[in-house]
């Protein structure tokens, strides 16, 4: 039987690279999209890396599909052997936790299902670092466990998208979960780095005193397709290349941009002196909440993660962060020079 690859979330930032690895290696996946998603934005991503990208992007075959919507689902899965779930609502609004909880858990309940009935040979899935629990001031590693204590509505509906992702393994599919930490890859400026891009282009002089993983989101979907071709199963696996304070991080795209770097360190009350601001104007305004007591959590501490499971499973050369960085700000230049 020939392999047929699905990959929901085909418009995000790690989906749209993941086409491009698969058409550029000769698949033809089919993706599905929301009524409202802009597969423009994957042709661009895919014009990046590739002066054949319409070729390449004509190899996907898209389909109008929501992963709540399971009569439609059923029609697409059974068409596939494998599958790349990387589909999800992403915000640190709590606001939003119940549709979160929705797409993210519900949404990949829906796939499982489907992927049990079909006897699909193997899925991906993209979860998050937000899942792990914390090791006591010690590396956080995939033995790390969930605890409910004070967890957002975003990290809550991961953490029961992943329970499903097991439920499904105990009924007999193969699976792997990537946990991947901050994602450097250009193309979705709304978001994750690419909002610290488009704020460190401002020039604040203030800086998070808290640290990070990161990973090329290139080094990522390889990744994830040499799981799918390996016989790993029913494993997860933290996927980081290496650490990055806040200030490095922001000092490396401000200079960039011919801006001073970042000087004035925050401290955790000054954060919170933002959030409240923030949802202030939001309310004022009616503009969505741009940060969150996330917001305190993930950048004020020095979050260390050990990813050493995944090398030892598969041997890789990863890419080097700051060049991966400089490359997405030099993108994000061009870009807003077209414009």
């Amino acid at each position: 039987m020939m392999t047929k690859i699905l990959v929901t979330g085909g418009t995000g930032l790690v989906g749209a690279h993941l086409l491009y690895s698969l058409t550029k290696n000769g698949a033809y996946p089919i993706a599905i999209k929301r009524a409202t998603s802009n597969i423009q934005n994957v042709k661009k991503i895919f014009s990046y890396y590739s002066n054949d990208s319409e070729t390449l992007f004509q190899q996907i075959q898209w389909k109008e599909c929501d992963v709540l919507d399971i009569v439609k689902l059923d029609l697409i899965i059974k068409e596939v052997t494998h599958i790349y779930h990387s589909a999800a609502l992403i915000s640190f609004n709590n606001k939003l936790k119940d549709k979160m909880i929705e797409i993210n858990a519900t949404g990949t309940a829906n796939i499982i299902d489907l992927a049990i009935k079909y006897d699909i040979q193997k899925i991906c899935y993209v979860s998050s670092i937000a899942t792990l629990g914390s090791n006591h001031n010690l590396p956080i590693d995939e033995s790390c466990f969930w605890d409910w204590t004070n967890q957002s509505g975003y990290a809550i509906s991961k953490h029961l998208a992943e329970m499903e992702i097991w439920r499904g393994v105990a009924e007999g599919l193969n699976g792997v979960i990537v946990n991947p930490s901050l994602i450097i890859g250009p193309g979705s400026w709304d978001s994750g780095i690419g909002t610290i891009i488009k704020k460190s282009k401002i020039g604040s002089p203030f800086y998070p005193p808290g640290s990070c993983g990161v990973i090329d989101v290139e080094d990522l979907v390889q990744i994830m397709v040499s799981l799918m071709d390996s016989t790993v199963t029913n494993e997860r696996f933290i996927i980081n290349s290496e650490h990055m304070s806040y200030k490095n991080l922001m000092s490396v795209v401000a200079k960039k941009f011919n801006k001073k770097p970042p000087y004035i360190k925050l401290k955790r009350w000054t954060i919170k002196c933002f959030i409240f601001l923030d949802i202030m104007w939001s309310k004022l305004w009616g503009k969505p909440i741009e940060l969150s007591t996330d917001a305190v959590k993930y950048t004020t501490n020095e979050i260390i993660l050990n990813s050493s499971k995944i090398n030892k499973k598969i041997k890789y050369n990863y890419r080097n962060a700051y060049e991966s960085l400089e490359k997405c700000v030099s993108i994000f230049e061009k870009e807003k020079l077209r414009t």
